[in-house]
């Protein structure tokens, strides 16, 4: 029994020294780790930023096209109702 007791009290410190060993390289793992994931997130926000850009300018051009379409089949419906300057091309 003793002699447990005393293997165990010199093992001890060694395997006390190879845990904080080895926590100090988790945390540097981790801060590794924690630089990555900011610089993908980084260039992930912008992209986001300019796909939200990209989408309001084809938001825009829907709508601008869409208005232009409507004038379009009100001057075509107006025209085949006999309103010749609606027939007139623009």
């Amino acid at each position: 029994m003793r002699f447990l007791l005393v293997l165990l009290f010199a093992v001890a410190p060694v395997a006390a020294f190879a845990q904080a060993d080895e926590d100090e390289a988790h945390r540097a793992d981790r801060a590794q780790t924690q630089d990555l994931n900011r610089n993908v997130q980084r260039s992930v926000d912008q992209r986001n930023a300019a796909d939200a850009a990209k989408l309001a300018r084809y938001r825009k051009a829907q709508e601008d096209y869409q208005r232009r379409r409507d004038e379009w089949r009100r001057r075509v419906a107006a025209c085949e109702e006999g309103d010749t300057r609606a027939c007139a091309p623009r």
